[in-house]
């Protein structure tokens, strides 16, 4: 486990991790789909509200930030990833993750803040 106040930036560097980006299969849904959820049944909405809540819980309480807070940070990865991958342009697409890890302090290994 991380010390408290880092895990959000180990959360944010897999999540804007090269392999993430690339790796859309395997990725986050809400950031491959999220221009089609509202599109969806009923039943999908709620599963991806769910998934989106346990994101949200899992930043607040292992990141020891408040729910706000978790609420910026989550919608801020999400962005970032959908359009680090919609960018057809590398270059821009590594721009696009390591302003949102340098935001967050977290263009940098854990074991480097320590």
């Amino acid at each position: 486990v991380a010390p408290v106040g880092l895990t959000l930036q180990a959360a944010m560097r897999t999540y804007l991790s090269d392999a993430h980006v690339q790796n859309i299969e395997l990725g986050c849904p809400i950031a491959a789909l999220g221009s089609e959820i509202p599109r969806q049944a009923p039943e999908i909405r709620h599963q991806v509200t769910c998934h989106l809540k346990q994101m949200l819980d899992l930043i607040a309480d292992q990141s020891d930030v408040g729910h706000e807070q978790a609420l910026v940070a989550v919608a801020t990865m999400v962005g970032t990833l959908l359009l680090a991958r919609a960018t057809d342009d590398p270059t821009l697409a590594a721009a696009l993750t390591e302003a949102t890890l340098k935001h967050y302090n977290a263009d940098q290994p854990e074991n480097a803040d320590v």
